[in-house]
């Protein structure tokens, strides 16, 4: 009687980092789709094809995954970005120059970023955890690029109070580009659009930064 051999067994090998990859790409896809509110591990398993006992394993849950999507340059961009190759020059500008360069950079970064135009609407209807973690990464951003700043704004002017309104206002034109041609009859979804709204931002900063 012929002894039969025995087969062996192939065992799977697990990529970690693939899987953890496929997770976050795609929090951000149905985080775009869905919204916070109806956001659920249940989606995102499913849209990466993989078991959600991972999403807990390899982020503790939710909140852990969005925080990892939020850290990536897919969802926003990064200082080194922003400043691109001109870190020792920006560092010598005076603060109006600076702000006018990371206010430009910063919307054209965003405005490369469809899927992060998406997911910055859905925060307007809703904050909770998962919008937080997201706000995190942004504040780190902006504080990264202004710590390049050597000579002090004057006294008179409240910075932070000013990043903070002509941030709300760029990302609110970039996030209304998506739906709507034109506002207030400034083209939105052209360069020569976007042109007019970065030579006011310059206007602004410089009428107010320079005394």
């Amino acid at each position: 009687m012929a002894t039969l051999k025995a087969v062996p067994k192939v065992i799977p090998i697990r990529n970690k980092e693939i899987t953890k990859e496929k997770l976050v790409k795609a929090v951000g896809k149905v985080l775009a789709e869905v919204g916070f509110q109806r956001l659920g591990v249940n989606m995102i398993a499913r849209e990466a094809g993989v078991d959600k006992k991972l999403i807990y394993r390899y982020y503790q849950g939710l909140e852990g995954l969005v925080a990892e999507y939020g850290r990536t340059v897919e969802f926003w961009p990064t200082a080194e970005e922003l400043l691109g190759e001109d870190a020792e020059r920006i560092k010598a500008m005076a603060p109006s120059d600076l702000m006018s360069q990371f206010f430009r950079r910063y919307l054209r970064a965003i405005l490369r970023r469809p899927q992060t135009l998406e997911i910055l609407a859905w925060e307007g209807v809703v904050r909770n955890d998962l919008t937080r973690a997201l706000e995190e990464v942004r504040v780190k951003t902006a504080l990264e690029f202004f710590e390049l700043m050597q000579t002090d704004p004057p006294e008179d002017v409240d910075l932070t109070a000013l990043v903070m309104i002509l941030a709300a206002s760029v990302n609110f034109l970039a996030v209304r580009s998506r739906i709507h041609r034109s506002l207030g009859g400034v083209d939105l979804q052209s360069d020569a659009g976007w042109k007019r709204i970065e030579d006011t931002l310059d206007i602004m900063l410089t009428r107010t930064l320079t005394h």
